[in-house]
């Protein structure tokens, strides 16, 4: 499947795995998991090796890179960690692709070289308590005040929220009786130090090293020059926005699909039962060579949907697609590794576990798998 990526893309592949395998193996995943250890240090050394820059343009002192080199680098990281690569999805990427679509010149000079360096991570508030999937149904409002708007409302959950510098916060700032609910919703650069602003952490069952919130917004006060591109019109970028998220969001999927794979045929090939490896006998073989052709397959749907975003621009049906096939195979893969393993594999710890709940988180974000059927029978006129 290497032949479908550039010689560049490979050594990116393999300086991230190489780093990867050296800092982060997975007892020191594992310990991070349970002790909720926020990876600070993982992007540090992600800016320090310019790989936060994989999504900012040249002109901003990034690398100018392209989606398929920001998906080879997810599915890389994926492989060791859902919390390393939405750390990174959400940091990163976010923000360099909104600011990208519709931030103003002032905007991008400001933050897009603070993502690059570092300094500067972003997170995505969009979903709210009783507005996930019908995102249109938010209740959060911006009004109008002197020199600014005023935020009020809970939004969550909300992937990094609490460590991120700066908040991407969808809000309705205006209601047009008879038009679609979609208009009159504005995006907003929120500093998450900024009075009013409070962080309650939700607990779940996996990518516990990264903080996953609910945002409270108290009456919190921006200015004018937060307004991240036109009022009203925020859903048209955020749907904009959506291909690079649903396209990394199955690129690290990937990753964890072809670790639980690789896991479960090392394991399969040492464990002895009846006198020899249990790999040996096609009830445990079968289902992990399946899941491999099947991962195999959804990965080169995701690299190929990747190049076309980076060719012609807005792809959603290719990118509901790949999203769609990439979280059901995933979650294929990682079952059969762990029924592959056994009791060894559904202790509480095990990395076989770990990997079934971090493929089912995936596909709860960036829009289920339902959500996914819907944009894509929608394009095919249905």
């Amino acid at each position: 499947m290497d032949i479908y990526l550039s010689p560049e893309q490979l050594d990116l592949r393999a300086d991230v795995r190489a780093f990867l395998d050296e800092q982060y193996p997975p007892e020191r995943i594992g310990q991070m998991e349970r002790d909720e250890e926020y990876p600070d240090d993982f992007y540090r050394e992600c800016a320090r090796r310019g790989w936060t820059g994989i999504p900012v343009t040249k002109e901003y002192g990034g690398s100018g890179g392209s989606v398929l080199d920001l998906c080879v680098f997810v599915e890389e990281v994926g492989r060791t960690s859902i919390s390393l690569s939405t750390l990174y999805i959400t940091g990163t990427i976010f923000g360099s692709h909104a600011l990208h679509i519709c931030g103003s010149k002032e905007q991008a000079g400001h933050y897009l070289p603070a993502i690059v360096s570092g300094e500067k991570r972003f997170a995505l508030a969009m979903s709210e308590p009783g507005a996930g999937s019908d995102f249109a149904g938010m209740e959060t409002r911006a009004e109008r005040v002197d020199g600014g708007w005023r935020i009020d409302g809970v939004k969550g959950p909300i992937s990094g929220a609490e460590r991120a510098e700066v908040i991407i916060t969808a809000a309705r700032t205006a209601s047009y009786p008879g038009a679609s609910r979609q208009k009159g919703i504005s995006l907003f650069l929120v500093d998450n130090r900024a009075a009013g602003l409070d962080f309650e952490r939700t607990s779940y069952a996996a990518m516990r090293a990264l903080m996953v919130n609910k945002v409270h917004y108290r009456g919190v006060v921006v200015p004018d020059s937060a307004m991240l591109g036109p009022v009203d019109e925020g859903w048209l970028n955020l749907a904009r926005l959506m291909d690079p998220e649903r396209l990394a969001n199955a690129a690290q999927t990937i990753g964890v699909a072809q670790a639980a794979i690789d896991d479960g045929v090392a394991y399969a090939t040492s464990r002895q039962q009846y006198g020899q490896p249990i790999s040996r006998y096609q009830a445990v073989s079968h289902p992990l060579a399946e899941a491999q052709a099947e991962v195999a397959a959804a990965r080169l749907l995701v690299y190929a949907a990747a190049a076309k975003r980076d060719l012609e621009g807005p792809c959603p049906k290719e990118a509901s697609m790949a999203k769609m096939l990439a979280n059901n195979v995933a979650a294929r893969a990682t079952s059969a590794a762990l029924q592959c393993a056994g009791a060894r594999g559904y202790e509480r710890d095990s990395h076989f576990m770990r990997r079934v709940l971090e493929v089912r988180g995936c596909e709860l974000g960036g829009g289920t798998s339902q959500i996914q059927r819907n944009i894509i029978a929608r394009f095919m006129g249905m």
